[in-house]
């Protein structure tokens, strides 16, 4: 379901917005001109992304560093960080508890002058 989501001028190069549609927490982020839309849901704890970082194309959860390309959604990198610190690689299986690394979902996006659209 094609859905009118923001005004394409409330949305800032590299930063991600936080948006609510079809009872879906989204995040519309805009990256060399192109916006893109991720669930606001890391699939590591289900914890929102809304102020995870924005780095090389990449959304970093805020709480355990896992990244996810914002254009497909692939994991890059599972369970890194505890609060922004770095963890030691030998640690990290124990704060997965025991899940295997997943996607982060994403949306189509489409403009249609200033108006942004996400397939839902």
């Amino acid at each position: 379901m094609k859905t009118k989501i923001a005004d394409l001028g409330s949305l800032e190069q590299g930063k991600s917005r936080c948006f609510s549609a079809n009872g879906i927490s989204l995040l519309l982020i805009k990256t060399n001109d192109t916006v893109h839309a991720v669930e606001n849901r890391c699939p590591h704890l289900g914890l929102p992304l809304r102020r995870g970082k924005i780095e090389g194309g990449e959304i970093v959860c805020p709480f355990h560093g896992s990244r996810f390309n914002i254009a497909t959604g692939e994991n890059t990198d599972w369970v890194s960080a505890v609060a922004g610190i770095k963890i030691p690689a030998w640690s990290r299986a124990l704060l997965t508890f025991g899940k295997k690394p997943q996607p982060v979902r994403t949306f189509p996006v489409s403009i249609e002058g200033r108006d942004v659209f996400v397939d839902i």
